[in-house]
């Protein structure tokens, strides 16, 4: 009786939520088909308090497991291990701030900013700043994996539809325009509805964008230019290497975490690319033109000037 009463009580604390509470896994998910066939509102959360409890939205957005972002101000920071953070370099968090989370029942975790270390303060280039929180994260909170590319280069994922966030909590999807050794720039796929599209402006500093790969949400991007939305390329080797150095520093116990992308977005970012807009081909180059006689050597003579006479005027008869 007791086994059949817990296992009641689990049932009846499931259909009162009416949300899954552990995180989703949807292999089969595709971004760019949740950008073109979505419906519904773009919200994360039908209610959302700081400082207390929330309620996740139903809709499309709960297919993705978003617990781990910082939602309760603008300067977000995401979770790459239990202990670990990154934000942009130029809109972090202070040291002594506190970052709060939710899961997927809506329980708060808020967490105090130990130290921060940016790719600056190693002399390195990019808008990447690494906190350490006081204490880990439970599992219950995502922390997010960095794109493994291996053999493929970044240019393989242009053209790939992105989930891109921003501060006001709702979800949106931008085309993966352009990536090069350590940044990555988006623009807006005409295929994807407006209302799927936003330009990020002041405040959207260092929200996080992602790939799907094998179900997972895996992190792409911190915005750092507006617009689109331009940032560090976390696919990048280089960026990688440096944020793994600033994690092993600041606690060794943890490491990034880094998964492949699948076939099935690699072959959806082909796609896109031979849908992008090809650019006006570049006009045909004249033939060559003589070159000018040269003016240096012996002066050419000049070609003497014959002055003819007028002609007598005939007369008339």
């Amino acid at each position: 009786m007791i086994r059949i009463a817990c296992i009641l009580s689990i049932a009846v604390a499931a259909c009162s939520t009416g949300r899954d509470v552990g995180a989703p896994h949807h292999p089969d998910l595709s971004l760019t088909k949740l950008a073109l066939e979505a419906e519904g509102g773009s919200k994360l959360f039908r209610s959302y308090q700081p400082n207390g409890p929330v309620l996740w939205s139903q809709g499309w957005t709960w297919k993705l497991d978003l617990t781990g972002v910082a939602w309760d101000r603008s300067n977000t920071a995401t979770v790459i291990t239990p202990r670990h953070v990154v934000m942009a370099a130029h809109y972090t968090r202070k040291v002594g701030q506190k970052l709060v989370f939710h899961d997927r029942t809506g329980k708060r975790h808020a967490r105090t900013v130990e130290r921060i270390i940016s790719f600056k303060d190693r002399g390195v280039g990019g808008d990447v700043a690494v906190g350490l929180l006081d204490s880990p994260l439970p599992a219950s909170i995502r922390t997010y994996p960095l794109p493994a590319l291996g053999e493929q280069d970044g240019a393989s994922l242009v053209g790939a539809v992105a989930l891109v966030t921003e501060q006001k909590r709702s979800l949106y999807f931008h085309q993966i325009g352009s990536v090069y050794s350590q940044g990555l720039v988006f623009r807006f796929d005409s295929r994807i509805s407006s209302n799927r599209r936003k330009h990020l402006v002041a405040g959207d500093s260092g929200h996080p964008s992602f790939l799907l790969s094998k179900g997972e949400l895996v992190l792409l991007e911190t915005h750092t230019g507006g617009g689109p939305g331009s940032g560090p390329f976390y696919g990048s080797r280089l960026v990688q290497k440096q944020i793994e150095r600033i994690v092993e520093e600041l606690d060794p116990k943890y490491s990034v975490r880094t998964i492949s992308i699948d076939k099935r977005a690699l072959d959806e970012a082909e796609t896109g690319r031979e849908a992008m807009p090809k650019p006006p081909p570049r006009p045909a180059q004249a033939s060559p033109q003589p070159a000018p006689p040269s003016n240096s050597g012996t002066p050419r003579r000049p070609r003497p000037r014959v002055v003819r006479p007028p002609e007598e005027p005939t007369s008339t008869p």
